[in-house]
């Protein structure tokens, strides 16, 4: 009498492959369908106005002379900022690191004024080896940008480059 086919091996065998791709596929999609896509964007019209008022803060900063230097202290934990422009800065200003991926990693830092051209925050996690660097007054009238990776250094010069006239 023959061994029926479910215990011969090769029958199992030969279904694992298609079973292994079904629940891969589902855990995929499950996957996809929990993690949020910070990246993508509905409304791509409101997006590109919102980016030509970004552009018109990048320029306040260029026209005012302002440029800066962040410095992040050893332990990842605190933050000072050098400042020069062709006017004195007033008020409080804001540090935001920028995820390149996660928004929920973001922060905004509150910077405190120590001296002239001097500023120092805290820093409330540390999470990613890359990071957008942005500097702003709180009333959001000019900005800087920058790029940090802690592995190339605790300090990164925030400026817009491409917007300052050639010397």
């Amino acid at each position: 009498m023959p061994i029926p086919w479910y215990k011969n091996r090769w029958p199992w065998f030969l279904m694992a492959g298609p079973a292994i791709a079904v629940v891969a596929g589902i855990i995929t999609f499950r996957l996809a369908v929990v993690t949020a896509d910070d990246m993508v964007t509905d409304d791509y019209y409101k997006r590109g106005k919102d980016i030509n008022l970004e552009l018109s803060r990048d320029k306040a900063a260029v026209s005012m002379g302002i440029k800066a230097q962040a410095m992040f202290s050893d332990d990842q934990q605190s933050v000072r900022i050098i400042t020069s422009s062709k006017q004195p800065l007033t008020g409080t200003l804001e540090l935001q690191l920028l995820h390149p991926t996660r928004k929920q990693d973001d922060q905004t830092i509150t910077l405190q004024r120590l001296g002239d051209n001097l500023y120092q925050g805290k820093i409330t996690h540390y999470t990613a080896e890359h990071w957008y660097v942005r500097l702003q007054d709180k009333a959001r009238t000019w900005r800087l940008q920058g790029e940090w990776r802690p592995q190339d250094g605790q300090s990164v010069s925030l400026g817009n480059p491409k917007l300052e006239p050639a010397e």
